[in-house]
């Protein structure tokens, strides 16, 4: 098992002691319906090596108001209430390994960091690609995650964690835990043209 700090959550991702929302929701000025397109790739474990094509689709960003409920139901209820509110989510978009299902994705969000701007998607169960061990220990690792960082010229980069668990640390940071070794890589994103756009 791995824990992976995401660093980049203040308002933007599930946080301890969420400020007050502003009087302008943060992802308002995002366009939508978005499709990224790229390849991933297991770095360990079975499947180690082996890749596949990944669609990552927005139909719908979440509001501020929507992730500060998030993070205080996740602090101050623990885990198992945040799997069943994220489930109670309206799905914001979903997520396609593979030539396997498409996994709804219930919480996006867009952000901008001192790297480049930062896609992160949650889904409200594991993802299935490859070997993924299931066990009884691997049944508590509930979620989904998945965080693709841009550069400057829009190509992106990232990791999947197809089961995951999610909680705040003792210092308020949202950790995300892997079940696996180290979390699947995710390369060469680009935006895709959507048929009708």
């Amino acid at each position: 098992m791995k824990k992976v700090l995401i660093l980049f959550v203040a308002l933007t991702l599930l946080t301890a002691g969420a400020p007050a929302i502003a009087a302008e929701d943060s992802q308002a000025d995002q366009p939508v319906p978005q499709r990224y397109r790229g390849r991933m790739a297991a770095m360990s474990g079975p499947s180690s090596g082996a890749t596949a094509f990944l669609i990552f689709h927005v139909d719908r960003f979440a509001t501020d108001a929507e992730v500060q409920v998030l993070a205080e139901t996740l602090g101050e209820q623990g885990e198992e209430a945040l799997l069943k509110a994220v489930s109670a989510t309206e799905v914001a978009g979903w997520l396609k390994v593979g030539d396997g299902l498409r996994y709804h994705l219930r919480v996006i969000r867009t952000m901008e960091t001192p790297q480049g701007r930062m896609l992160i998607g949650i889904t409200d169960r594991p993802i299935q690609f490859g070997e993924i061990a299931r066990s009884r220990r691997s049944a508590q690792y509930t979620f989904g995650w998945v965080q693709i960082l841009f550069d400057e010229d829009g190509k992106g980069e990232g990791n999947m964690i197809p089961t995951a668990k999610i909680n705040f640390n003792e210092d308020g940071v949202l950790e995300v835990e892997s079940f696996h070794t180290q979390p699947y890589r995710i390369l060469k994103v680009l935006p895709e043209k959507i048929k009708g756009q």
